[in-house]
């Protein structure tokens, strides 16, 4: 999806959280369900969409009876394309040209005139200069199809530069243009309930002038807006009003529009589901050679949504697409020979909904432990809600990504479609210890997150005194997991309220007390276990009580209070 909005978070030495905000080229690329048929492999199907409208049609036959002279008739005299006449919407006609340009996709003309308007002091050629950098659309024909390093380091190969573009914001901002807000939004990294409160304020303030252009009849404006309604970020949701607006930018021939269009018509988002019209609207895109038109298309031949796979047509949209720097239809051209089990595996570990339910649709089993062709990694039996919970540390190549809300929303959608919430990995893990045992991320919003998984998981039936291969329970696991960076308070109240024992022990003889205090856990989680009923007596298969594993002084007497026996 074109700069859709999109946020990676990556765990990694740093665990900086990045969410970089690319909402506002085109709306969320949620795919149809596919129409039943009577296959079971989406390749055999035969089923073919109808004809419509929006299909494309034969020209009449011309009939044998013209006349020789008209045949034979003089070519008419060349005449010059006259630039269309543009209706005043910008401050200055540059920017209007500009405009019309750069919504045809003309990239490195439109960046000429942005350059012109803003000689001529019109702040808001800032902003799109900016966003040209931003999003690299300076190079946009330029990338060679093989060259695959170029689509995945764009900062390199496309000008995608984001100290360049918050350059360009700034100097629309302090011209005067409100527009700069809209990029600065863009480049905010969200960490805290502030930073949301300060992307949602520049986002509101932006769509003052977006507003006003809209209305005006501006194309890119009614986009904007467009995608304002779709995402809720700088106007309420309203798909109804974001169909409207994505329509009118279609209409106005702003290319960009087509996809984001297409999709509200696969999803009946707005409007009613008409496969015929996202097809006409796709293929408009793909004939501009908008590469989100075409990574479209190609998913829908890719996958028979319109009810008859055509793999090599679908391969040919994804190379066309790649060469303008889709990194999506890289990554699905990776995919497409994967079996539709595969796929559901690919997607719980990118945790990619819109991929999860695309994957399921195809048949893919929610409870499988298939391996993708080409992953190294040893995945250790996992099914595919293990891997979506799960962070792992670096150590693993594969799922590392962190993104709020999407491990709810991905767990969320394989529970609803019969995931088995107390399967076992190769290991004899179940979910509950991947979410204990992911890496941890010291920010609010991730400790949030871990409790409404475990709530999750807890609600569906799982059962946290699963023992895995080592004894360990889904609380050992979390005590053992986490040294140096020990679980949360909230986290291990959860699974005590939900029936979690701290008196099991493992197989070597240690319970969940046991564990806490060897890791010098604080009094805190100590006296959660004792609540909840953990026995201090109990030794493990060295003969130590939990006593005898912590070095504090405070917790020994707290164990002493609690009926312990002396350290050794």
């Amino acid at each position: 999806m074109q700069d859709t909005l999109q946020s990676r978070f990556t765990a990694n030495s740093r665990t900086v959280l990045v969410l970089l905000l690319s909402l506002m080229v085109h709306v969320g690329m949620a795919q149809a369900t596919k129409p039943k048929t009577t296959q079971k492999q989406p390749a055999k199907t035969t089923t073919t969409v109808k004809k419509t409208d929006a299909t494309a049609k034969k020209p009449a036959t011309t009939t044998a009876s013209a006349t020789k002279a008209a045949v034979v008739s003089a070519k008419p005299a060349p005449v010059s394309a006259a630039a269309p006449k543009l209706k005043r919407i910008w401050r200055t006609p540059a920017m209007d040209e500009a405009m019309h340009l750069y919504t045809s996709l003309r990239f490195k003309e439109a960046a000429g005139k942005f350059r012109e308007a803003a000689a001529q002091r019109d702040a808001d050629a800032y902003y799109f200069l900016g966003r040209m950098h931003q999003y690299r659309e300076l190079k946009y024909d330029s990338v060679k199809i093989d060259t695959v390093k170029q689509v995945l380091h764009a900062e390199k190969y496309f000008s995608a530069n984001r100290d360049s573009a918050r350059h360009y914001y700034q100097m629309a901002l302090d011209s005067g243009s409100v527009m700069g807000h809209l990029g600065m939004a863009e480049q905010m990294t969200i960490r805290s309930k502030d930073d949301k409160q300060e992307f949602t304020q520049h986002m509101r303030t932006a769509a003052i002038t977006i507003r006003e252009k809209a209305v005006e009849g501006d194309a890119f404006s009614n986009r904007i807006l467009g995608s304002m309604y779709y995402t809720g970020y700088g106007e309420l949701k309203d798909f109804g009003l974001a169909y409207n607006y994505l329509r009118r930018a279609a209409e106005s021939k702003d290319v960009a529009a087509y996809a984001s269009l297409a999709n509200l018509y696969l999803n009946g988002e707005g409007v009613g589901k008409d496969y015929g019209k996202a097809v006409y609207w796709l293929k408009k895109g793909v004939a501009a050679r908008e590469r989100e038109a075409m990574y479209t298309l190609a998913l829908l031949y890719d996958e028979g949504t319109l009810g008859e796979v055509k793999i090599d047509s679908a391969r040919a949209l994804y190379r066309g697409a790649i060469s303008k720097g889709s990194v999506n239809a890289y990554e699905q051209l990776l995919y497409i020979n994967q079996t539709p089990d595969q796929k559901v595996v690919i997607a719980a570990i990118n945790r990619d909904p819109d991929m999860l339910k695309r994957a399921i649709a195809l048949g893919g089993n929610v409870n499988t432990q298939a391996v993708p062709e080409e992953y190294d990694a040893n995945l250790q039996k996992r099914t595919p809600l293990m891997h979506t919970v799960y962070i792992p540390m670096l150590l693993e190549d594969y799922g590392v990504t962190f993104i709020p809300e999407i491990r709810l929303q991905t767990a969320s959608i394989l529970l609803r479609k019969g995931a088995d919430v107390n399967a076992q990995d190769a290991n004899g893990k179940t979910a509950l210890h991947y979410v204990v045992s992911s890496s941890r991320i010291k920010t609010e919003l991730y400790e949030q997150e871990q409790v409404q998984l475990l709530d999750t998981l807890i609600r569906h039936g799982a059962n946290p005194n699963i023992k895995d291969t080592q004894g360990n329970t889904a609380l050992a696991q979390a005590l053992q997991a986490t040294i140096g960076q020990h679980i949360g308070i909230l986290e291990l109240q959860k699974l005590l309220d939900s029936g979690a024992d701290p008196s099991i022990r493992n197989n070597e003889g240690k319970t969940p007390l046991m564990l806490a205090c060897e890791i010098n856990s604080n009094y805190e989680i100590i006296l959660a276990l004792l609540q909840a009923g953990a026995d201090v007596t109990l030794r493990d298969n060295a003969g130590k009580a939990a006593i005898d594993y912590t070095k504090h002084q405070n917790v020994q007497n707290i164990l002493l209070a609690a009926g312990s026996p002396k350290k050794q």
